[in-house]
């Protein structure tokens, strides 16, 4: 008898197929894969993730961010010609609005939004925004810019607190990021965490010393689920000192390493999570949102004045 006859379930199948052959062929054991049609199954004492297919992280990638901006390039006969040196990374429309028109300078539109580079800069600094939200996005954001000869990021935006010390207005640099999302996971072998750039973090924790506004440093929660923040988490997280919950920042970090630029991110509070409510105050942070651009624009500034001088210093 067929014993998938009566299970119709393609995960349940998967199941059922994977013990009746192990049953037979237990050497098998180390050749199929750890994970199928989202069913997994802990092997020995390691443990099961993502991504699924062995090895990957060693792998040759078939599409890359060159062919991909070449063939873009064939097809529009658009072309980042002089690309700023380090980019203020934004997910908010408004944002980028804001410093567009605050600050003079040039826009170039690219496949995924839109990139300006600051006149008061000499062009070496710009923002990048219009491309929506999410750690799969940026990633493919910060690949092309890669490219193109951009070399530090800063991601900047909202982000929810898990602690309520944090008032609205007030700055969060992110120490490090919780890998809860999926993108990273693509680019580097399981880990808790992912860092950002020590030099760059170093740099943005200086410039907003400078400024007359409470900076708070910590862990922040990257998850790809909005609308899954539970409540179990909340408090896990809490309760181990992470001050954020947001998007991007452990993809922003980990590609960053993995294409050898630099990588920080910093926020400002939009809502609050605590273990009985949600409350939203994303009405109130249009201004703080503003001024964290600002910062922001002014951190990449000195970065990249520190990065000149140790490059123009005598050996």
């Amino acid at each position: 008898m067929n014993p998938l006859a009566d299970r119709t379930g393609p995960i349940e199948r998967s199941r059922i197929a994977y013990e009746t052959t192990h049953s037979f062929y237990p050497w098998m054991d180390s050749m199929i894969p750890r994970k199928i049609f989202g069913w997994s199954r802990a092997i020995g004492t390691r443990t099961v993730t993502y991504p699924n297919h062995p090895g990957k992280h060693d792998g040759e990638a078939l599409v890359t961010p060159q062919r991909s901006t070449a063939y873009k390039e064939s097809r529009t006969g658009r072309e980042v010609t002089s690309p700023p040196d380090a980019v203020v990374v934004v997910f908010s429309d408004d944002l980028l609005a804001y410093l567009t028109e605050a600050y003079a300078g040039e826009a170039t539109e690219l496949t995924f939004g839109t990139l300006y580079s600051f006149a008061d800069l000499d062009h070496r600094v710009g923002v990048v925004g219009g491309f929506g939200i999410g750690a799969p996005t940026t990633a493919m954001v910060m690949e092309e810019l890669v490219v193109d000869g951009v070399e530090a990021f800063l991601p900047v935006g909202f982000a929810g607190s898990l602690d309520p010390g944090i008032d609205m207005g007030e700055y969060v640099v992110c120490e490090k990021a919780v890998r809860d999302e999926g993108t990273s996971h693509h680019y580097a072998e399981p880990a808790r965490f992912a860092h950002p750039s020590g030099s760059l973090l170093e740099t943005t924790e200086r410039v907003l010393a400078e400024r007359d506004v409470p900076v708070h440093l910590g862990p922040s929660w990257t998850t790809d689920a909005f609308y899954r923040e539970t409540v179990g988490e909340v408090e896990r997280y809490a309760s181990e000192g992470v001050l954020t919950v947001e998007m991007e920042a452990a993809a922003a970090f980990t590609v960053a390493d993995h294409r050898g630029v630099d990588a920080a991110a910093m926020f400002v509070v939009s809502d609050y999570l605590g273990l009985s409510e949600w409350e939203p105050k994303f009405h109130l942070a249009d201004e703080d949102l503003q001024r964290l651009g600002d910062a922001a624009k002014d951190v990449l500034a000195s970065y990249l004045e520190r990065t000149d001088a140790e490059t123009s210093a005598p050996v």
